[in-house]
């Protein structure tokens, strides 16, 4: 390190964190599996991203199982496994409306194969997984605060009786 005076300062990287750093805020109603496999990244985010992003390629198929795209497809007696980017594109087809989710879905997939298979991969990249990530849970399961507003709105229209127990009254529109 140098002194200031000369133009130089010193420059810290993080190694470890204890507790570890969460990496997204706010999951939703996300899938626990899902949400199990993006947790799993955080404690060796700094430590190796490499197996941090295989654990976030790992969330994508957590994400895929929970929605209900298969891990195989049979034809003519016989089983395929089904790679994760064919489970996405299937995603994409099954559910149109989310089919900007399912292109977010193919970079996290991309940067998850690339720290499977030992390439070099810096916590930068396993960040902006995280960021796309991030942005896909609130496509899928709505983490806005909209929703906290229009979960109230019911709430306050059935007067706090559960929804099963109420059919007279009007529910706010969605």
């Amino acid at each position: 390190m140098e002194s200031m005076e000369e133009g130089y300062r010193e420059h810290l990287t993080p190694q470890f964190f204890m507790p570890e750093l969460p990496l997204i805020q706010s999951f939703g109603d996300c899938p626990k599996q899902v949400r199990e496999m993006i947790e799993a990244a955080s404690p060796v985010l700094w430590v190796d991203p490499s197996s941090a992003a295989n654990r976030l390629r790992s969330s994508v198929e957590a994400l895929m199982d929970w929605e209900g795209i298969p891990r195989k497809w049979s034809s003519n007696g016989k089983s395929y496994n089904l790679s994760l980017h064919r489970r996405i594109e299937r995603f994409k087809t099954a559910k149109p409306t989310f089919s900007k989710a399912a292109d977010l879905l193919l970079a996290v997939k991309w940067i998850g194969n690339v720290g499977s298979h030992g390439s070099v991969i810096r916590v930068l990249d396993v960040l902006d997984a995280v960021d796309i990530l991030d942005r896909i849970i609130q496509q899928l399961y709505d983490t806005s605060p909209a929703r906290i507003e229009r979960k109230a709105e019911e709430i306050i229209a059935r007067k706090g009786l559960p929804a099963s127990h109420i059919t007279s009254l009007p529910m706010p529109p969605f």
